[in-house]
């Protein structure tokens, strides 16, 4: 072992030059949220600034991997059907064009034929860190012994600090720091020799400095790396622990949304540097020597013409699903044509969220109600709220996770008598469940609670098991008082005015309207399954969206607020009432909210759109049982079978959620009513007429489509990366920290995204990775400007992160580096 003195000078200079490399490996990690307010993420937006191929090497030099499908995955596309020749060969023809540092592609479909029918090679593994050069504690060569006990021991000390609720001895304070715990702990550690094979690591890690900065200066001049090469560095040492990385830049990302500094990344970074300095201090001549080889094979390997050639085939396998949705809209022109007499007088108008599992609903609804006119839009219907409920739970978000919470709406059952004694007795019932939970997680619980409270839980065994559990759909009342999130005062009419407007704009319906607006939010309903926020609105921060629909549809009813609204031009039918509904995704089935507020007059015209819900929902069931293995059921048997799958506690698959989504359409319904989508679609109402300025464009491309391109990239990292993106076998998770996240088996690494039963059904996979197809109906020009306007926009449309194109008189155009190509 080394020692290293660094003297004042020394450090003065390095500080100059390790905080931004150290900042770039941080915001590589992309955040993640807690499980009861789960929202798909974009594993790979802190690489969004690049080329997805240029990221795709940058993760095989860095962590050994790909994101993109082994070479069987084409294959078995081709095969079936899902690639053609002319999809392979657009493929190519792209590759050839003018991308900058790429040479013209000169092989043809047959060689891309022939080179896939050969068997890839499998390379050596990688060792981005030096801890890779340490056998296990049992001399096994083949286990990076050090790597899996760096990355054990740290991910136990942040389930220890990060825990909400289970453990015994909670890190409580907010402002504690994650280094110095760990630090704290790692000296306590009296087995770390032991299991580390190493003598002598835990005095090294005694003469670690106590400060942050002062560690990772001292951990950065041993292992001798600056600039580009500490910032690769970092980035590795991140994806070595992806979970808990994620994690702490969740924690920092949210803390920012609130106007607060955190910075969990940097510690996890900074307790990762230090060990990879403990590594460099224990390795031999050998394994330096090694480690260096390994860092410029790795170099070599992230550019290697075989990954080039998998891309050529990823691309054509989404030009092979561009081909069918640009077939599926074209062929559903005839319908909207002759639906348009209802469209410009409608009966009703619903607006759903955006969601995929809606445009089937949609579909269906419209089927048997031409009277309907249906629209998309975030499920969180423009209610940038927190929602305080009674009791002393804190306030849940209900809004994107891109989006700081402006309001609070605060639960009120009409006066203070009534909201305290609310309030005391539910505070009761959760003083109750916190010392069940108290008794449950001491040292002794195995020998005392189930002895003596086992029978207590009898009589739930035997109702969860013959699944007579909350039936799906369930709703309790709600009222409530919006006020702001900071200060608490009262929302003024013109602000209330100001919602609505906005979110009327952005669903393009401001004038002609149906006597009957429904507000259609949309949650699901499963039992003993930690990833049930994920099922629920992504765009409500995984909870369920009838809350803002009947917060929304309040407003909308305001006498002032349709005053307000007509003096900015919208002006809203004495004769149109709004009501809220939510339709369950498991079970397909929508409910009415408030029914005791709608008028008279409205009655038989919401017992008439009931009636067709519940049509619609049979026919949505329907073309939902094959997927489920539900098919051959009569109508009553195959609804009682999705009810009772949200309240089996058994079910790992009670719906599949977002899975095979694939494509954005911003455009009114009429250009896609009638065409059958497949449940892939998000569908966004928009209407270029009623855009000029662009504004409104420019809102929904940074706004809806960066959420469904969160969740578009999820569902692929999950398939495609599963051992670092998705959460692992259902069966195995743990919840760890209350909410904080789930673990795998007895495992200590935080795993996030999917379930691999989200995304597969036991034998084939449910998902097809593929970029998200965003369709726009809008001029080129408003397109363009707003790629100039918004980076984040241009970044993943430049870089091939989404696959843009826009309506044209001819059909459908391609963007690609500023020109547009026709290409259905």
């Amino acid at each position: 072992m080394t020692n290293v003195c660094v003297s004042v000078p020394e450090l003065q200079v390095m500080n100059e030059g390790w905080r931004e490399p150290f900042r770039k490996a941080c915001g590589r990690i992309a955040p993640a949220w807690p499980l009861d307010q789960w929202i798909a993420v974009n594993p790979f937006w802190g690489l969004r600034q690049l080329p997805a191929s240029r990221a795709d090497q940058i993760l095989k030099e860095r962590a050994g991997f790909s994101i993109l499908m082994p070479a069987e995955y084409y294959r078995e596309a081709w095969e079936g059907g899902r690639i053609r020749k002319e999809d392979l060969q657009a493929s190519i023809d792209e590759r050839g064009g003018d991308r900058v540092g790429e040479q013209s592609d000169e092989h043809d479909t047959a060689w891309y034929l022939g080179w896939l029918s050969r068997a890839p090679t499998t390379p050596a593994p990688l060792r981005g860190s030096i801890l890779d050069t340490f056998p296990g504690a049992t001399g096994n060569h083949e286990i990076s012994g050090l790597t899996e006990a760096a990355s054990d021991q740290v991910s136990r000390v942040c389930g220890a600090f990060f825990d909400q609720r289970q453990g015994r001895w909670s890190i409580s304070d907010s402002e504690a720091s994650l280094f110095s715990f760990w630090l704290e702990q790692v000296r306590r550690d009296l087995a770390l020799d032991f299991t580390t094979g190493l003598a002598g690591l835990r005095t090294f890690f005694k003469a670690v400095p106590d400060t942050i900065d002062h560690a990772i200066l001292e951990a950065i001049q041993r292992i001798r790396v600056s600039g580009a090469e500490l910032e690769g560095l970092c980035h590795s040492l991140l994806l070595r622990v992806n979970g808990w990385a994620s994690w702490c830049r969740g924690v920092d990302w949210r803390a920012g949304l609130e106007g607060r500094s955190s910075d969990r990344c940097g510690e996890i970074l900074a307790i990762m540097l230090v060990w990879e300095s403990a590594g460099v201090a224990f390795a031999s001549t050998g394994q330096k020597a090694e480690w260096q080889r390994s860092k410029t094979r790795a170099r070599r390997a992230g550019g290697a013409e075989e990954q080039k050639h998998l891309w050529v085939w990823q691309r054509a396998l989404e030009i092979g699903y561009q081909r069918t949705l640009w077939r599926a809209i074209a062929s559903g022109s005839a319908d909207a044509v002759r639906s348009r007499s209802h469209h410009e007088n409608p009966e009703v108008q619903a607006v759903f969220c955006i969601d995929v599992r809606s445009e089937v609903m949609r579909r269906h609804l419209e089927a048997v109600y031409p009277a309907v006119q249906t629209l998309g839009f975030a499920g969180f219907f423009g209610m940038p709220i927190d929602h305080q409920r009674h009791g002393p739970l804190a306030p849940l978000r209900r809004l994107p996770g891109l989006l700081p919470a402006s309001y609070r709406l605060i639960d009120t059952k009409g006066s203070l008598r009534e909201d305290l004694a609310e309030n005391r007795k539910r505070d009761q019932k959760e003083i109750a469940r916190e010392s069940v939970r108290k008794a449950k997680y001491t040292s002794l619980s195995t020998f005392t609670l189930v002895e003596t409270t086992g029978l207590a839980w009898a009589w739930k065994l035997v109702k969860d098991t013959l699944k007579h559990g909350r039936k799906a759909g369930d709703t309790e009342s709600l009222d409530g008082r919006l006020v702001h999130d900071h200060g608490g005062d009262p929302l003024s009419d013109a602000e209330k005015v100001s919602l609505v407007a906005n979110m009327l704009r952005g669903m393009s319906l401001t004038s002609r309207f149906a006597p009957l607006l429904v507000l259609v939010g949309h949650g699901s309903h499963t039992d003993n399954n930690p990833n049930q926020a994920g099922l629920d609105c992504g765009a409500c921060g995984g909870q369920s969206g009838g809350v803002n629909a009947r917060l929304a549809a309040r407003l909308v009813n305001d006498p002032q607020v349709r005053a307000g609204l007509a003096a900015e031009g919208i002006r809203i039918p004495d004769f149109t009432w709004a009501i809220a509904a939510e339709h369950c995704t498991a079970t397909d089935k929508v409910t009415i909210a408030d029914r005791h507020l709608v008028p008279d007059s409205h009655v038989q015209k919401l017992a008439d759109l009931e009636a067709r819900f519940a049509e619609a929902g049979l026919r949505v069931r329907k073309e939902r049982a094959t997927p489920l293995k539900l098919n051959g059921l009569s109508d009553d048997s195959l609804r009682q079978a999705m009810e009772t799958r949200t309240r089996d506690w058994s079910e790992v698959r009670p719906e599949w959620g977002l899975a095979n989504n694939a494509a954005i359409v911003f455009a009114k319904r009429s250009k896609t009513r009638g065409s059958d989508l497949g449940g892939r679609v998000f569908l966004h109402d928009y209407d270029p007429a009623l855009d000029d300025d662009g504004n409104l464009l420019a809102a929904l491309l940074a706004a809806p489509m960066i959420v469904a391109n969160w969740i578009n990239l999820q569902y692929f990292a999950s398939v495609t990366v599963p051992g670092v993106y998705g959460s692992g076998n259902k069966l195995l998770h743990s919840v760890v920290g209350g909410n904080v996240g789930v673990v795998e088996g007895n495992g200590t690494q935080l795993r996030i995204g999917l379930p691999l039963q989200s995304v597969h059904d036991g034998t084939y996979w449910r998902h097809e990775p593929l970029r998200l197809t965003v369709l726009i109906d809008a001029p080129a020009e408003r397109i363009e400007t707003v790629l100039r306007e918004e980076p984040d926009v241009a970044a993943l449309v430049e870089n091939q992160w989404v696959s843009l194109h826009r309506m044209s008189e001819g059909g459908v155009e391609h963007y690609d580096n500023g020109t547009w190509t026709a290409v259905g």
